[in-house]
């Protein structure tokens, strides 16, 4: 069974050095995203600058994608949007620091309105987090263009969320010189081997099978991304290599999940 983290676990990330490079600058909490009652939800910044506007379906979507997920793999998670132009997703490790229950469900407004309005927390703007009175926990990012990516497929969203999560029960990047296990400023960068991809790979498509998924979605899934990032250097391309045999295999993985 999975445990579940206190109702009035809030997740606080932790202060970084400003000489790390970032992919992302904000994040959101899924799980506020999908309990909105409006039908988007507008993605702000500390100045109010709107970012983006997220589909209330998707982020529900995906919230319910990641328990069915956690459900099968006995792993609890946090699941996050961040900003961010080149498809992205990563895992790592991170804080949650014990904090009234008022205080742990963002900022939002207009949550029964046509659109609901939620200020991202920056990273820029991280205090350190009092150990004493917060636990580890494990977080997964998705990135805006990797959300344009998935839609409404549920199937490939398992099939990125069982991936993700699967690096963390495998303890890949474990041993990644100067990683710090709460420096999700570094997370999205984080390079993989291909044999840590192909274990991946395998993990999180017989998980997505066990929660009641198509393994297909992952081979849908890593074709969209190698036709749109197979010429760049960044992004998913640059920390989950993508390759013709890693596709190959997949099809060969879905095709005997599927049997």
């Amino acid at each position: 069974m999975i445990k579940r983290f206190p109702a009035i676990v809030l997740l606080t990330l932790c202060a970084f050095s400003q000489s790390l490079a970032a992919p992302f600058s904000y994040t959101w909490r899924i799980e506020d995203l999908a309990k909105t009652n409006a039908a988007t939800v507008e993605l702000r910044d500390r100045n109010n600058r709107l970012l983006r506007r997220v589909d209330t379906r998707q982020m529900i979507y995906l919230y319910s994608v990641m328990q069915a997920i956690e459900e099968v793999s006995e792993l609890r998670s946090e699941l996050l949007i961040t900003d961010g132009e080149q498809p992205n997703a990563f895992a790592t490790k991170g804080m949650a620091e014990l904090a009234p229950a008022e205080h742990g469900d963002g900022d939002k407004t207009g949550a029964k309105t046509e659109d609901a309005v939620m200020q991202g927390r920056a990273l820029a703007d991280a205090k350190p987090i009092d150990k004493d009175n917060a636990v580890e926990i494990n977080i997964i990012g998705i990135n805006f263009a990797m959300l344009d990516l998935l839609g409404l497929d549920v199937h490939m969203a398992a099939a990125l969320i069982g991936h993700e999560l699967g690096h963390l029960k495998l303890n890949h990047g474990e041993d990644h010189k100067n990683r710090r296990r709460t420096d999700i400023r570094t997370a999205g960068n984080t390079r993989y081997s291909r044999d840590n991809e192909r274990e991946a790979d395998y993990l999180g498509a017989i998980w997505a099978v066990e929660a009641g998924y198509d393994p297909q979605g992952a081979v849908r899934l890593q074709e969209l991304l190698y036709k749109k990032t197979k010429h760049l250097s960044g992004g998913f391309s640059g920390t989950h290599p993508s390759s013709i045999e890693r596709l190959t295999k997949l099809k060969s993985l879905a095709r005997r999940l599927s049997e």
